[in-house]
């Protein structure tokens, strides 16, 4: 199987990628758990349809081992998620010396691996993501977060989990709409990694939609590598991995406006993606013609290209939009971290961007100038 390393000194790790992760998941997590007790965090989709297969793992290699239940929404993503979780483990005598588990989609392992953090100030994590976005993205790198009414992931953490698994195999169950959503983020690492890599994606992202292993398989694989050399590089966000955040701070400002959940999240990367193609142009980053690539190749996966195709309700006003990014938790004195393209396969971020050139580009994506 593909196996992505994190090089982080002491606190380095690898992901393994692959179909049929979980089937062998004793032999990856054996040396880690080693008889502890282990906390699984996980929501009802999961606990019904994956836990089983993990079941005689655990009951192997753990002292013993207990599930606590999420909601798998953006809900649960808060203050409130949080506490009620830390109280369950409390409650139950999870210690210092356990391991956490998250073992879902990107909720699960945002909030499962705060929690892990937090309690006890900071207790073993493994994730084991089971969306295509986690997979590629979200259980990489150590970030954790929770939303508040100022925006999206504004309070949490860095903790390295141990190790990543990443079974392909559980991508094929999930709904349409989901693995589509999940492919914003890999068209962001598209565009991150390179011509070739973006081409590829180009001719293969059909055949990753219809679930085909291989594909999805080497998909997981360019995401996991193009995030863990960033992260191996800037660690705590820094620097050069702000580069990951391509498309987000639009993404985020949407979500904002909208109303956490109101569509996934990795649609609103898609979105974001056009957006800062269009904010590339506009400031002279780049030449004419990527965002409309890129416009047509997310339209060609049957994603939105335009905020009208994320929500008619929304009143998308382009001076709301661009306040939500102020924001944002690239947002340094006042002064927003925008993530452009030169070209596809050459990143920067720069903050010298005019106010007029974002409002133009959110315009250009179906923002209301007026208000």
């Amino acid at each position: 199987m593909p196996r992505v390393h994190v090089d982080l000194a002491e606190r380095s790790y690898d992901i393994i990628i692959g179909a049929g992760v979980l089937e062998s998941a004793a032999e990856h997590l054996r040396s880690i758990v080693a008889g502890r007790r282990l906390a699984v965090v996980t929501d009802a989709v999961v606990k019904q349809h994956y836990l089983p297969s993990m079941q005689s793992a655990l009951d192997d290699i753990s002292s013993r081992w207990d599930t606590y239940c999420i909601d798998g929404g953006e809900s649960a993503k808060s203050f409130a998620g949080l506490e009620s979780l830390l109280t369950q483990m409390l409650s139950d005598g999870v210690d210092r010396g356990s391991v956490l588990m998250a073992f879902g989609g990107g909720v699960v392992g945002d909030v499962g691996g705060f929690a892990a953090a937090l309690l006890m100030r900071g207790i073993e994590l493994i994730q084991v993501p089971t969306t295509l976005m986690s997979q590629v993205d979200s259980a990489v790198g150590g970030k954790n977060a929770i939303n508040t009414s100022h925006g999206k992931n504004l309070v949490g953490s860095f903790l390295q989990p141990r190790i990543v698994l990443n079974d392909v195999s559980v991508l094929r169950s999930l709904p349409a709409g989901e693995l589509r959503s999940g492919y914003g983020e890999i068209i962001k690492y598209g565009l991150l990694r390179g011509e070739q890599q973006f081409s590829w994606l180009e001719h293969n992202a059909h055949a990753l939609l219809a679930h085909e292993t291989e594909v999805l398989t080497e998909a997981v694989r360019m995401g996991c590598e193009t995030k863990a050399q960033i992260v191996s590089e800037d660690e705590r966000d820094h620097g050069k991995r702000a580069l990951v955040n391509l498309g987000h701070t639009f993404a985020h400002a949407f979500e904002t406006q909208a109303g956490f959940g109101a569509f996934p999240h990795g649609v609103a990367v898609a979105v974001g993606l056009i957006a800062a193609c269009e904010l590339s142009e506009r400031s002279g980053a780049c030449s004419t013609g990527l965002a409309d690539r890129v416009r047509s190749h997310t339209h060609a996966v049957g994603l939105a290209t335009d905020l009208p195709g994320l929500s008619q309700a929304v009143d998308w006003s382009a001076l709301e939009l661009h306040a939500h990014m102020a924001h944002d938790k690239k947002t340094v004195d006042g002064q927003i971290n925008f993530v452009l393209l030169n070209e596809v396969g050459k990143p920067f971020v720069t903050k010298d961007i005019s106010a007029e050139h974002v409002r133009e580009s959110l315009v250009a994506l179906g923002a209301s100038s007026c208000k």
